[in-house]
């Protein structure tokens, strides 16, 4: 007669595992712990916002007024102060107030019209622009234009409207300097942007100490932001 040795039942897990789903929970627990104390910190506390002036060099701009478009399908039209309203409505970043600010700064919108709808506008302006990401203005001389609120209706996009409506511009008022802002952090969209030969004009920023701001704007000699090491 053999002896049997009774089968011992194997707990549903490790022991080992599930200490280490422990530990992974506890993890993940202290990151979003870790993400929610930084974004407090960020917002309460101390918070540094620089963005990049960044405007085309001037052989682009030729080239580009030189280079025939392919025809475009919609309407391109320069609205000025009393057709602002018609704007309204067709992009999520515009309100009231904007096109108010917009008409002290005797701005330009260039839009895109298909079908008695816009589609898509750009609007250009000087003076003292109010910019979100800064949370403050910034002051754009007479003789030159900051390019901002770009949008395309998404049924409209791959069309090149953006190149459209800046050409339009460019042959309304072909002396201006043009530049716009992006974030200085963006290093996806600042390698995107080397491609078409930018120039690295000027530098803002906005310290946000304890509700407090501290703005610094610089500006300096035109450098090809392909060759810039530190933004």
């Amino acid at each position: 007669m053999t002896d049997t040795v009774p089968a011992m039942s194997s707990p549903s897990a490790p022991l080992l595992s599930r200490g280490g789903e422990r530990v992974r929970r506890v993890k993940a627990s202290l990151r979003r712990l870790q993400r929610r104390v930084y974004r407090v910190f960020a917002k309460v506390v101390y918070r540094k916002v620089v963005m990049c002036r960044l405007e085309p060099d001037q052989s682009i701009i030729d080239f580009l007024m030189a280079m025939p478009l392919e025809p475009c399908k919609p309407t391109i039209e320069v609205l000025g102060p009393d057709r602002y309203h018609e704007v309204l409505g067709s992009s999520p970043q515009l309100s009231a107030a904007d096109l108010a600010h917009f008409d002290k700064q005797e701005s330009l919108c260039v839009v895109a019209y298909e079908a008695d709808r816009i589609v898509a506008s750009l609007w250009f302006t000087h003076g003292e622009v109010y910019v979100s990401d800064l949370g403050r203005t910034v002051h754009v001389p007479a003789h030159e234009r900051y390019s901002g609120r770009a949008y395309v209706h998404p049924d409209f996009r791959g069309q090149m409207l953006m190149q459209h409506l800046g050409h339009a511009h460019r042959k309304l008022q072909p002396d201006m300097r043009m530049w716009n802002l992006v974030y200085a952090s963006n290093s996806n969209v600042l390698a995107a942007l080397n491609k078409i030969e930018l120039n690295l004009t000027g530098r803002f920023s906005t310290t946000f100490i304890l509700g407090m701001r501290f703005a610094k704007d610089e500006e300096f000699d035109p450098q090809p932001l392909a060759e810039v090491r530190s933004i």
